[in-house]
């Protein structure tokens, strides 16, 4: 019988109301690619489940072929699970429509929700965190149904990975704490240049912040205007600058960046849910968060070079000094030079990054004692 292989299965489904993209990744005996053969029969049964939550933008498509190299390398007993946010996405039943739209966002992020209308799940962090932990729960209870049977219809859960890249690791730390059960199944987190406060450098700080309280303005203004420009280029003329100019040379990571920028209604959800991010992250360390969090499992946190003003190095250095003072633990800290924050779409810095998951996730002394 051939060894195992590995097997992406996308879905679009409805997660807390809302039409969501999500992948799975598993180990399957046989033939891999023969999605007709009884895939469920076939599936190896994975002991740790990876579940990724990505930044804003969260299109999963981005991540795909780093989450499937991951797996790939750390081979059977291991499955992946990753998520696009609500709202983000392709096609107005993923989007939402023109309808939909109309609805005052200023109503909607205040948290009023909108009779007629599901954007606040989109549009808010309460939201997105709420339509993450529905996702979550379908993943178990498929697990459930797929791996439990009449001889062992009380078989353990398979313990979680919960990993994450930039605002992913904020929604990550609010489910965990919302749901002490979950954070008991989990066994490791693992953020990768984690957007967690908003503390830029002085000048960035202040004009992010500006347009993010002024968001009934801007983000009509900036969402037009993207819109306009994307819409008389020809699609090949901006394929050309973003791979040129601004050094995008995945031809993937491309085409998803012109899906998400020729459509008007995927930018407004984009900016309406970040500027909430600008206004609502604290602009210090909630240690309280990591020393909960590192009383049941530990976090490993990779941040990358370059100015990077959603997870800048001094965040790590704080982080390093609060546990040399002992008040936040079961956390490590890793810096790479060669990264920068949209690795995902510069093809040559996945592997570091696929070695930095792999060594946190094979480390002996990150396992937890639950096991």
């Amino acid at each position: 019988m051939p060894a195992p292989k590995v097997r992406l299965v996308s879905h679009r489904k409805p997660i807390h109301g809302w039409p969501t993209d999500s992948i799975s990744i598993d180990f399957y005996k046989g033939e891999a690619d023969n999605v007709d053969a009884s895939p469920s029969q076939n599936k190896c049964k994975p002991n740790l489940i990876l579940i990724f939550i990505p930044g804003n933008p969260g299109l999963i498509e981005w991540y795909s072929d780093t989450l499937v190299k991951i797996v790939e390398q750390l081979g059977v007993g291991y499955a992946v699970r990753g998520i696009s946010y609500a709202g983000h996405g392709a096609g107005d039943d993923v989007i939402g429509s023109a309808d939909d739209h109309k609805h005052s966002f200023v109503n909607t992020n205040g948290h009023q929700d909108v009779v007629g209308t599901k954007m606040s799940v989109s549009w808010t962090i309460l939201g997105q965190i709420k339509h993450k932990l529905s996702w979550v729960d379908d993943v178990i209870e498929e697990w459930k149904v797929e791996f439990r049977t009449s001889s062992q219809p009380t078989a353990e859960l398979p313990r979680l990975i919960f990993l994450s890249h930039s605002f992913g690791a904020y929604l990550v730390q609010h489910m965990l704490l919302r749901r002490p059960a979950l954070l008991q199944q989990t066994q490791q987190i693992i953020h990768l240049m984690p957007f967690i406060r908003f503390d830029p450098p002085p000048l960035q700080k202040t004009v992010l912040s500006k347009l993010a309280h002024s968001y009934e303005y801007t983000i009509p203004m900036l969402s037009n205007s993207v819109w306009a420009l994307t819409s008389t280029l020809p699609r090949k003329l901006i394929d050309i600058y973003l791979n040129k100019v601004v050094g995008l040379e995945c031809d993937k990571g491309r085409k998803i960046t012109l899906d998400v920028c020729t459509h008007p209604n995927m930018i407004r959800n984009h900016l309406i849910l970040g500027f909430e991010e600008i206004r609502e992250l604290p602009e210090l360390t909630n240690d309280v968060a990591f020393r909960l969090i590192g009383k049941t499992c530990p976090t490993s946190i990779l941040f990358c070079g370059c100015p990077d003003q959603w997870a800048p190095l001094s965040h790590m250095k704080e982080l390093k000094e609060l546990k040399s003072k002992s008040q936040i633990s079961n956390i490590d800290c890793v810096y790479m030079e060669s990264l920068t924050h949209d690795f995902v779409v510069h093809p040559e810095m996945i592997e570091p990054v696929v070695g930095f998951c792999l060594d946190q996730i094979k480390r002996p002394r990150l396992l937890s004692s639950k096991l």
